[in-house]
């Protein structure tokens, strides 16, 4: 025995305010701010993913409401990168001392991790092209410029084509980039 069932195609924007629920009026809120959020930290990623950064744009750039975790690796990001405490502290308007002593730990920590406690030193790479899927091919950050992988900007590809923008996109997607590097 089959059941049919007809799709009714409706648009919402021919119905009158009346004809929606509390709760529709709840979860469309609800989806609308997720939304929002979800692109603020698309345009937040693409821009991490670009890497044309100057100390303490990594934090400075956060969008608000953020997840704490998001703005510690952030700070750790920026450590990494040789940002000072007093950077990022100006950055989140706070001082400097107060900067350390509250991501201080987590940076420590990140420092001490390895391949065998964490996936991504592990492996770098699956993460790194799942960000490119991300930045290329989402579209949370309507409105950016470019949509380079971010795996052109990253430092392992240094070795291959000196820094050079183009030859980094060519070599992420297959393209040798150099002659000495090719297979």
């Amino acid at each position: 025995m089959t059941i049919e069932i007809d799709t009714v195609q409706v648009d919402p924007k021919q119905l009158s305010a009346g004809s929606f629920t509390e709760s529709d009026i709840a979860r469309i809120q609800l989806v609308n701010l997720t939304e929002s959020a979800s692109s603020r930290l698309g345009r937040y990623a693409q821009m991490v993913g670009e890497d044309l950064a100057r100390a303490g744009d990594y934090v400075r750039a956060l969008p608000r409401g953020v997840d704490a975790s998001v703005i510690t690796q952030a700070v750790i990001t920026e450590r990494v990168r040789g940002t000072s405490w007093e950077t990022i502290g100006e950055a989140l308007r706070m001082s400097a001392t107060d900067a350390e002593e509250k991501w201080g730990e987590a940076e420590a920590r990140w420092r001490r991790e390895s391949r065998a406690t964490t996936v991504y030193r592990k492996n770098p790479g699956a993460y790194a092209a799942s960000a490119d899927r991300y930045i290329t091919t989402d579209k949370p950050y309507v409105g950016t410029s470019t949509r380079r992988p971010l795996s052109a900007s990253l430092d392992a590809a240094a070795h291959l084509t000196g820094r050079d923008v183009a030859a980094a996109d060519r070599a992420f997607v297959g393209t040798p980039a150099c002659t000495h590097c090719a297979p």
